[in-house]
């Protein structure tokens, strides 16, 4: 009616530098997307994509979670993706990790894998063939049979 209408974009622009807070009495279910910090007090069911992610001590997240940073104090019940990820003392996390740089105080519980990021993924083969080893122990034996043949000839 005044104007050309405007589709509402998904892109989202990191517009201050105030944390995003979510208290203790908020429980979300869905995805949280942020590009910037999220402190999460609260329960969010569903992945959340943040740069630096703090879960405090009364913080669940039952999903995915991939941050530039994370420092986890609550319970995180599924995999956690980040280039920084800090396990503080009390935290829950059931899921794997994957991660750069890791750090788990004492008291952290871990039921998952660690796995770190930057580790090659490919499988060298040898070049020695395995025939070396058996061709050595047939050229030292006289007969050029086998035990197996041996006992057999030797009943004939």
């Amino acid at each position: 009616m005044f104007g050309k209408k405007k589709s509402a974009s998904t892109n989202l622009r990191k517009v201050n530098h105030t944390p995003s807070i979510i208290s203790e009495d908020v429980r979300l279910t869905g995805t949280l997307i942020s590009q910037g910090e999220v402190q999460l007090d609260g329960r969010i069911d569903g992945d959340i994509k943040a740069e630096q992610l703090v879960i405090g001590s009364c913080g669940v997240v039952e999903g995915i979670v991939e941050a530039v940073g994370i420092v986890v104090k609550g319970t995180v019940i599924g995999s956690i993706n980040a280039s920084e990820v800090k396990i503080q003392s009390g935290a829950h996390v059931h899921g794997d990790v994957f991660h750069d740089s890791l750090s788990i105080d004492a008291g952290a519980v871990i039921e998952g894998n660690l796995k770190q990021r930057t580790e090659k993924e490919t499988v060298e083969l040898t070049a020695e063939p395995i025939e070396t080893e058996v061709k050595t122990l047939i050229e030292e034996d006289d007969s050029g049979l086998s035990f197996v043949n041996k006992q057999a000839t030797d009943k004939s």
